[in-house]
């Protein structure tokens, strides 16, 4: 079959988008179906991932600018065309404006809502405009139901039909039925959502986790149902508050630091303002990722104080600067922040040429068993007569597999065999 070649059109009331393996099919409200055909597949019913933001929503001005002479400007070409606008502006205006500009900013799954508005009608866009994220996860209730039904449609009208609360519909939906749930959902930002989202809310609220604080918050987004599932404690209203305002990456730091503090011991206490100003103090302390990035200086790395086994293929000694580096990056680990260590023969880095990529190093212990060390020197390597395998990390420092520690443990008898003077082993 011919190649589909990738682009958009739309003719005769629908919308199509084509890629490189097929072609999507979308038919205008009040239909809205989709159907999707590929080179080995035949037409079949979809649910299309089908996304349009606030300059997408039809006007007097989208509405007449050629979509062609765009692409032609946009790629410096004069091929000759007839006028037309945007494929994707032309179907949406298919759609109602005012349903368009009810849900302009949900950040996912807008063809569900659609979809679920065309079929149940008022009574499902009334719905959305009192609690917009109920009747979002209504739209794809097979995610939230442990058995979901097989026209869910049809349930759904029966739930929206005069004497049916919203309480009945959470009930349905297999999500915990209260009024205060109702309260929290309303207070959803809708613009970056997903079904994980409200899975982990529902898991947040069955627990208890920080609830009568969530309350008082005025909105609640990914970060705070971020935080709230994955570190369960209980947070103070300003706490919640001021992280909302950081950054992405900022949350990343401030969960490492409550995980370290919550590891070292059982806390009795809120998180509060104080705790999370003090966590943005000690961020803001730390030297930049930007300053402490260690460059590959292309240095000859030092050969071991020991030998190395002949005709073992599987294992390598880096020997280079250079190739630390590459084997940092292409495993997407931080091998290269030890490169001055590795530089001064404090460890050495082996890399393993097997099934699975894997590199290892190998540091001076100790001859009391009990005295190994687990990361730090604690002798001279030069007169060390003891060396451990230390750290053996996979590809994004995955734990090792059973065939890497059995091609270690047979490079361990062979250079215990080259070296008997010294002893080799595994911490």
């Amino acid at each position: 079959m011919k190649a589909f070649i990738p682009g958009q059109a739309f003719k005769n009331k629908k919308y199509y988008v084509f890629d490189k393996h097929g072609v999507t099919v979308m038919k205008p409200w009040p239909y809205m179906l989709a159907y999707r055909k590929t080179k080995t597949r035949a037409w079949k019913a979809i649910r299309p991932k089908f996304r349009f933001g606030k300059f997408q929503i039809p006007n007097e001005t989208n509405t007449t600018d050629c979509y062609r002479c765009y692409l032609n400007e946009l790629d410096g070409q004069k091929i000759e065309h007839e006028c037309k606008p945007d494929p994707l502006i032309s179907y949406l205006d298919t759609i109602p404006k005012e349903i368009l500009e009810l849900i302009k900013e949900v950040g996912d799954r807008q063809w569900h809502l659609l979809a679920l508005f065309a079929r149940c009608g008022t009574e499902a866009i009334e719905l959305y405009k009192s609690t917009p994220s109920l009747a979002w996860m209504l739209a794809s209730s097979w995610a939230f139901k442990d058995r979901p039904v097989k026209n869910h449609f049809r349930s759904i009208r029966r739930l929206l039909k005069p004497g049916k609360s919203q309480l009945n519909i959470l009930d349905w939906l297999d999500f915990p039925s209260y009024k205060h749930v109702i309260k929290l959902l309303r207070k959803v930002d809708m613009s970056n959502i997903d079904v994980t989202f409200f899975l982990h809310l529902k898991t947040i609220i069955a627990n208890q986790v920080s609830l009568k604080t969530l309350r008082h918050v005025k909105r609640i987004d990914y970060s705070l149902v971020r935080l709230l599932a994955t570190l369960p404690f209980n947070y103070s209203y300003g706490f919640l508050t001021r992280y909302q305002a950081l950054s992405r990456n900022e949350h990343y730091k401030i969960k490492g630091i409550v995980n370290n503090i919550v590891g070292s011991g059982p806390i009795e206490k809120t998180f509060d303002l104080k705790y999370l100003n003090l966590i943005v103090d000690m961020i803001e302390d730390e030297p930049s990722a930007k300053n402490t990035k260690p460059k590959c200086l292309g240095r000859v790395l030092p050969i071991p104080d020991y030998k190395l086994p002949e005709n073992f293929p599987e294992i390598e000694y880096i020997d280079t600067e250079e190739a630390l580096f590459e084997a940092s990056n292409n495993m997407h680990n931080c091998l290269s922040c030890l490169a001055e260590s590795a530089y001064s023969n404090e460890v050495n880095f082996f890399r393993i040429n097997y099934v699975n990529t894997a590199v290892f190093s190998v540091i001076p212990g100790t001859n009391n068993p009990n005295l190994v060390t687990t990361g730090q020197i604690v002798i001279d390597s030069k007169n060390s007569k003891h060396w451990v395998v230390n750290e053996i990390k996979e590809t994004c420092n995955k734990e090792p597999s059973s065939e890497v520690i059995k091609i270690i443990e047979k490079w361990l008898d062979a250079i215990n065999r080259v070296n008997p003077e010294m002893s080799f082993g595994m911490v």
